[in-house]
């Protein structure tokens, strides 16, 4: 069927719209009803699909959301972890070098006891003050004890020593062994003399 143009170039809609009817027209009325019911009944068909992939998609991404939410939680357990686990072992290694400093401080008591030359007593302080640094440099800091109020957190009591002063009470008197922070957190408790009040 050609459809008459009205000039070149331009569509004749009414025309087009009788020609139609002509060829639906020579249908059964019955028959064009039937297959409009069953289009109708088709579309709400696919209409329902429709809403039931678009249910399941949305039950997809929701899955897809809660899988990713659980993968960063792993992530971040997992990274704290291997955090706790490297900073644990930094301690280890660095409460290990600890014993270093207290050997190098023996050291410049028993010289100085033993009335060494004064050169090697200060080049021993020089050593122990270089590595003092070092340590600050890592984030290591040692703690100020002597004098301080005795806290079971910070301090290990190895002995104590009577006093008649109520003031005295519960203070660190002497410190056998420095403690330290790293980061601000407990690397090692000093070991201390506290004083007791005596009656």
């Amino acid at each position: 069927m050609a459809w008459k143009r009205k000039n070149e170039g331009e569509f004749d809609a009414v025309h087009a719209a009788e020609e139609l009817d002509e060829a639906v027209g020579t249908q059964d009325a019955t028959t064009t009803e039937e297959y409009i019911r069953t289009l109708e009944i088709e579309l709400e068909g696919m209409g329902n699909l429709l809403s039931q992939k678009e249910a399941l998609l949305q039950r997809a991404e929701a899955r897809v959301a809660e899988q990713e939410d659980e993968i960063e939680r792993i992530k971040m357990r997992l990274q704290t972890e291997a955090d706790q686990q490297v900073e644990s072992r930094v301690a280890e290694v660095i409460d290990e070098l600890l014993d270093v400093g207290d050997d190098l401080g023996r050291a410049i008591r028993s010289a100085q006891e033993m009335n060494h030359h004064e050169s090697v007593i200060q080049g021993i302080e020089m050593v122990r003050q270089s590595f003092g640094k070092r340590l600050q440099k890592i984030g290591v800091t040692r703690m100020q004890t002597l004098g301080a109020r005795f806290d079971p957190s910070l301090h290990d009591a190895v002995s104590m020593m009577p006093v008649t002063d109520p003031s005295q009470d519960g203070i660190i008197l002497a410190v056998t062994r420095e403690g330290y922070t790293l980061h601000g957190k407990l690397l090692r408790e000093a070991r201390v003399v506290v004083g007791k009040l005596s009656s």
